[in-house]
């Protein structure tokens, strides 16, 4: 079961492509600090992804065509859910234990249900 909270803010997002909440989120005992973002923010950055991975392969390759259709069918697969059941986050670190990862925006996909805990604002990580 997810929280009610979480899901309204990630229906919200969808709804509102402009809108981005700043939230920190506890998953699988690591917290996450980012903003939630719509679906469309999603696509977009995975479909920019393939396109870097182009650019830097090289006009015909076969690999990244291949991950291009992979990528495709995943966001068919998805479809137009707007439930709030997945929750999208431009993730800026993911805090492990003492070690915090940089992440600089890369755009994960949440399973709402999996989420333990959440605040709205980041959390920024200073080093020394």
């Amino acid at each position: 079961m997810s929280d009610p909270g979480i899901e309204a803010l990630s229906r919200q997002a969808n709804e509102t492509e402009e809108a981005a909440c700043p939230v920190t989120l506890v998953v699988s005992g690591n917290m996450v600090t980012g903003h939630i973002v719509g679906r469309g923010t999603f696509e977009a950055d995975t479909t920019r992804m393939v396109e870097m991975a182009r650019e830097q392969a090289g006009a015909e390759n076969g690999a990244v065509d291949a991950m291009g259709d992979l990528i495709s069918a995943m966001m068919d697969a998805v479809g137009d859910d707007t439930s709030g059941a997945f929750v999208h986050v431009s993730v800026q670190e993911v805090m492990t234990g003492a070690e915090a990862i940089h992440l600089g925006g890369s755009v994960f996909r949440f399973r709402a249900s999996e989420i333990e805990g959440f605040t709205i604002g980041t959390v920024e990580t200073t080093e020394g």
